[in-house]
């Protein structure tokens, strides 16, 4: 339905139109009625108008001041004209600035009217318009604010390999996401490892402090710097800095900015994290390079809540002169860690062959051979066993000095087989170092257990040691000390008459207000209704 507001300092020729017309066949709300421009004004700043009808000349502000007014004001407002013959400069000026139609004078009202009708249509045309940019607008501002989402899960999935790399699939990819980064861009990683927190949290909490945790970090390390901030499938919190060739990072700019972070976790966000700085590399080498900078995570553990530079650490291998590429034996343990051992061997064999056909140098092959004997100890490691269960003395010492990339492809094809047959024959989720942890969190039920405690039992870098004890058993430890913690308060209070208080000390929770707070989310009861309620039925 329409608005309408006739303006004409003539009273019968106001009338006329307001009730002389029967307007009742068009969708005409309401009529208004104002008798100058500055009452007209005053209505058009209280009620919302749709269709103006005013006569041009009027005393004091006439028709065009009102129009320009409108204008300004009311932008979706038409306006129709009356005008005299001796005054048809009016309608012209009229036009010009913005007028939908005039007409002459004396009214002709079926003329009037029949002009009101095409108005009316390009009213419902122009809300039309309006509805559907409105949409637009609304599906943009749902896609700005999804955009930061999508663009995660972009890099989630060209990091889990499910991205196939061609520079068109990439224009495509980058230009959909608003992606900086051309074919010849590089992408500059540093991990973010959360060593540990100093408040209790349970999953749920966690999982939010990490997302206030990646906030932190685009606006810390990141800044204005191009660049996401994102957790992948396997919960590694990272940045991703973009880099062109014509605009290098600032290496020492990005450690300071890593420092202030570290920082700032601390004093904030109540945790200790480390910062490790991969180097720049192509989109292929972005998985290698986080690999290594996950390497380097796990060898530390001496310097927690520290910035680690990969750049001097000296992980990249390379044979100095023999124009060989050494593979990337990170990624081939990844593969070997997920039972691809099979594929692994070919790939094994394909670059061994390809080695042959080059002609490799004795130190290419030596150090490959170093590079197959690291990542066979670096997976045992990470199972849980020893590299002596798997293999005799006799094969771990074999080919020490190579003499062809044949022979070393008859030692590393028996290598690979036989420790992909030891990991298949081991149960995923009851790995010797999951075991160790659950044992050690029952002898030490009593105690404050700390995830540095618990890491330092089994050898392992804390971070790292969360994110493989929810890989494995698909729980966080926190979660799983605070069941084993509730079960055991459940059978004592059950088989013993001990104090409540007591049995708190007991199971670790030197707090007794915030034992009964958990005790009661987890089994709807308090302890002494839950002891009272079950020793009867025991």
């Amino acid at each position: 339905m329409v608005r309408m507001l006739v303006v004409d300092d003539e009273i019968y020729a106001l009338k006329g139109i307001t009730q002389g017309i029967d307007w009742s066949d068009l969708p005409i709300h309401k009529i208004m009625e104002a008798e100058d421009t500055a009452g007209a004004i005053l209505l058009l700043e209280e009620h919302p108008v749709d269709l103006i009808i005013s006569d041009i000349e009027m005393p004091g502000l006439g028709g065009l001041e009102l129009l320009r007014w409108t204008r300004d004001n009311r932008p979706h407002t038409l306006t129709i004209f009356l005008t005299g013959h001796a005054r048809f400069d009016y309608a012209q000026e009229a036009l010009h600035n913005g007028c939908f139609d005039y007409i002459l004078k004396p009214v002709d009202h079926d003329a009037l009217k029949e002009v009101v009708k095409r108005a009316l249509v390009e009213i419902e045309l122009r809300r039309e318009q309006q509805q559907f940019e409105e949409i637009i607008e609304l599906g943009r501002r749902q896609w700005k604010n999804q955009l930061p989402i999508l663009v995660e899960r972009f890099w989630q999935e060209l990091l889990s390999g499910r991205v196939r790399l061609t520079p068109e699939r990439l224009k495509r990819q980058f230009d959909y996401f608003d992606i900086p980064l051309g074919e010849g861009s590089k992408v500059l990683p540093v991990l973010l490892s959360i060593e540990q927190w100093d408040i209790e949290l349970d999953a749920r909490d966690e999982s939010i402090m990490e997302y206030a945790l990646r906030k932190s970090a685009a606006e810390i390390i990141l800044g204005e710097w191009p660049g996401t901030v994102l957790q992948d499938r396997n919960e590694l919190n990272m940045v991703l800095l973009y880099l062109n060739d014509d605009d290098p990072a600032d290496r020492a700019a990005l450690l300071r900015k890593c420092n202030e972070y570290v920082a700032a976790c601390q004093s904030y966000f109540h945790c200790r994290v480390s910062c490790y700085v991969g180097e720049g590399s192509g989109l292929g080498g972005l998985a290698s390079s986080l690999e290594r900078l996950q390497q380097l995570e796990r060898s530390n553990v001496s310097a927690p809540q520290s910035v680690q530079d990969a750049a001097a650490c000296g992980y990249e291998m390379s044979a100095a002169g023999a124009g060989i590429q050494i593979p990337s034996f990170a990624d081939w343990g990844a593969l070997l860690d997920n039972g691809g051992y099979e594929q692994l061997g070919m790939v094994v064999e394909d670059t061994l062959k390809q080695w042959q056909t080059e002609q490799a140098s004795r130190e290419a092959l030596e150090l490959f051979h170093y590079g197959m004997m690291s990542m066979l100890y670096r997976v045992a490691y990470r199972k849980g066993f020893s590299i002596y269960d798997v293999f005799t003395v006799s094969e771990l010492k074999e080919y020490q000095v190579p003499r062809s990339s044949i022979q070393l492809l008859a030692w590393a094809a028996k290598m690979v087989y036989k420790m992909g047959q030891a990991i298949a024959e081991r149960p995923r989720d009851a790995s010797a170092v999951i075991a160790k942890v659950q044992s050690y969190i029952h002898e030490h039920l009593h105690t404050e257990l700390t995830r540095d405690d618990i890491a330092a039992s089994v050898y392992r870098n804390p971070a790292y040691l969360s994110r493989l004890y929810r890989k494995e058993t698909g729980n966080s430890l926190s979660d799983y000390i605070t069941e084993i913690r509730i079960e055991r308060a459940k059978r004592y209070l059950i088989e013993t008459n001990d104090k409540v208080s007591n049995i708190a000390e007991e199971v670790g929770y030197v707090h007794f207000s915030y034992f009964a707070k958990l005790f009661k989310k987890m089994t709807g009861l308090s302890p002494q209704e839950y002891r009272k309620m079950n020793q009867i039925m025991h």
